[in-house]
């Protein structure tokens, strides 16, 4: 029994934190392919600008998506509070108070300061500076992780009277008898992205490469861009509501009184998952759509100005 706990937790290293996250990623590179080529083609290059300064294992534009949380083992905790918005869950009506630090500095933020530093009138001659470099590299990262629904929430009850800092701090049992952490339940998408210790290891080999291509593209079919024509494709604020939603309406509430979950439940979680990563990518194409096409025109008031 411990050697396979030992190997379940080594395999939840290749959940949302790098599987989905680099899944996002492919979709957003996979929609802009077919649709703004140009798009993909500058950020990719910001991307690439940034490799000779990292391990190795974040070189391409879907390995890249996860390097917000490789720095995380650098000393670099000063950006923890931009990978999520704990907005409360709060059914017990508990007098809460949320840390002006976690309710200003979040997720939010994170993609309008790097919005701002890549569509900044005074460096618009310069496309390739190192904090430009860096904040693509954000945007590929938190855009995936708005849609994990607990980077969105944080959940109050008698439990938990100082929250549970987005399922942190919950332990919910699997349908093996194991106790896992309910925020590492989802990251793996209900388990669904971790297969085995070894899959999709970066930096991706050339057969994971093209399964993860081919993957994305099974949820591009499965959840085609048309069916979100009526979500908000721009603003992050909004975003965060539909983990929060999800979170509200199915995440906690039958965890939250048993600390356990049945098959209709997972197989749930896996579709809202799946969902959740293809709306995601729509919106981080979107996303660099908007910025790259605010670069142009920054660019083309530079040259009538000259």
């Amino acid at each position: 029994m411990k050697g396979f706990v030992f190997s379940y937790l080594i395999s939840m290293v290749y959940c949302w934190w790098e599987v989905g996250h680099m899944m996002t990623a492919q979709i957003a590179k996979n929609y802009l392919k077919d649709n703004r080529p140009d798009v993909l083609a500058w950020a990719d290059s910001l991307v690439q600008d940034f490799n000779s300064l990292t391990d190795g294992k974040s070189n391409t534009f879907a390995e890249a998506a996860v390097w917000l949380d490789d720095i995380k083992e650098t000393g670099t905790g000063f950006l923890n509070d931009w990978h999520y918005t704990d907005r409360p869950i709060n059914p017990d009506g508990l007098l809460i108070k949320i840390d002006d630090q976690g309710r200003n500095i979040n997720s939010i933020y994170a993609i309008n300061q790097a919005v701002s530093v890549l569509t900044n009138q005074k460096t618009a001659k310069n496309r390739h500076t190192v904090f430009k470099a860096q904040m693509i590299r954000v945007l590929l990262h938190v855009i995936g992780d708005i849609h994990q629904p607990l980077h969105d929430v944080t959940f109050w009850n008698s439990s938990y009277p100082n929250g549970d800092a987005g399922g942190n701090f919950m332990k919910i049992q699997l349908s093996n008898g194991t106790l896992m952490n309910f925020h590492s339940f989802w990251d793996s998408g209900a388990v669904s992205f971790a297969p085995n210790n070894s899959f999709m290891a970066r930096p991706l080999s050339q057969s994971d490469s093209q399964y993860l291509d081919k993957w994305s593209k099974e949820l591009i079919a499965k959840f085609p861009k048309s069916k979100y024509s009526n979500y908000d494709m721009t603003n992050p604020s909004v975003w965060t509501y539909l983990g929060f939603r999800q979170a509200q309406q199915f995440v906690y509430p039958m965890i939250a009184t048993s600390n356990s979950y049945n098959s209709d439940y997972e197989k749930q979680a896996i579709a809202f998952c799946e969902e959740n990563l293809s709306i995601g990518g729509y919106r981080l194409g979107a996303k660099l759509i908007e910025i790259y096409d605010q670069i142009l025109q920054n660019e083309a008031k530079l040259s009538l100005n000259e």
